[in-house]
């Protein structure tokens, strides 16, 4: 489809009435003789007179039109691949840097849980390459380190990052879910759309935080996956049925999210290899053809008609030296 065309500069178009400058006689061409009847005829000569001519307006109309700022305005165009919307949602309070004790092949026993989840979580950028994926980190408050972007490197730059420092006292894991939900509601697109919560630990919601987490899954239609790290055998096991009296964060938690209207699924990790395998499986589930809007920004074709002008300049310096302009 033909993009409509705009200018910048839209004035400076009133001047291209001197690109014609270049077609009218000058006295300075004119060769002084009485009589040049009986000269031959030089088809040459005149074809290279009007490739000059040429050449000199466009030149000037190239410039003229380059300095009115010609481009396509910002635009919205809708593509269709496969991929999906995926906010990683990672624990960054203290205890993500406890030992977890992994018995896989790439991370060694004793490693921090942090490093475990970081291993993982970059191969699974590297293996979503049409993904938008968005990265943020929770502790005592929410931090978004990176927005919805097709850029995986600054993606993996981010998740990189929470190796620096230490984790923060505290897991505000209510904060954490409903700004991670948010970051949905400015995205266009029909693409699937996941939450991934890494965590070794849980927290109790009150009433109106469930609520509002319950509608925000369902209005912007997310899926959640709960990776949960267990670090010892003294984790609990979310999956066993334990008396309502002795209850854990965790459980109660993930016994919440089984409640929501909207698509749920516990990993339980507790090595390297489940972390891996936890990936790999929402990996799989999450591949289906997506169409969404990409915002273009204003595309600026004034370089274009630069390097026009620059041509027919160099042709009009090339055609000069074939130019008779003293006969002796």
């Amino acid at each position: 489809m033909t993009m409509p065309f705009d200018f910048a500069h839209p004035w400076l178009l009133a001047l291209l009435p001197l690109a014609m400058l270049p077609l009218l006689p000058r006295r300075g061409d004119t060769l002084v003789f009485p009589w040049i009847a009986w000269l031959p005829d030089d088809r040459a000569g005149r074809w290279i007179g009007a490739i000059a001519q040429g050449s000199a307006v466009l030149a000037m109309f190239a410039i003229v039109v380059g300095l009115a700022g010609p481009g396509r305005p910002h635009r919205e165009v809708s593509r269709t691949g496969s991929g999906a919307q995926i906010l990683i949602l990672m624990d960054r309070s203290a205890s993500m840097d406890e030992p977890m004790n992994s018995k896989g092949v790439e991370v060694t026993a004793g490693e921090s849980k942090n490093k475990v989840a970081r291993a993982s979580l970059t191969e699974f950028v590297a293996q979503r390459p049409n993904d938008r994926l968005a990265f943020m980190m929770f502790g005592t408050s929410p931090l978004l380190a990176m927005p919805f972007t097709y850029d995986h490197r600054t993606i993996d730059a981010a998740i990189a990052g929470t190796a620096v420092g230490r984790g923060m006292p505290d897991t505000q894991l209510d904060l954490g879910l409903l700004t991670a939900i948010g970051e949905f509601k400015e995205q266009h697109s029909s693409s699937r759309r996941a939450i991934v919560l890494v965590s070794d630990g849980g927290a109790r919601l009150d009433a109106r935080v469930r609520q509002l987490i319950a509608n925000g899954l369902l209005r912007d239609q997310i899926a959640l996956y709960f990776i949960y790290l267990r670090s010892s055998i003294y984790s609990p096991d979310l999956n066993a049925a334990v008396p309502a009296s002795e209850s854990s964060a965790e459980a109660e938690l993930h016994r919440y999210f089984l409640s929501l209207k909207t698509p749920y699924r516990l990993f339980q990790t507790g090595n390297a290899k489940a972390m891996r395998d936890a990936m790999a499986e929402i990996n799989r589930q999450q591949n289906a053809l997506t169409t969404f809007v990409e915002r273009l920004p204003r595309e600026d074709l004034s370089p274009y008609c630069f390097a026009a002008a620059l041509a027919a300049c160099v042709l009009l310096m090339a055609l000069r030296l074939f130019q008779v302009r003293v006969w002796s």
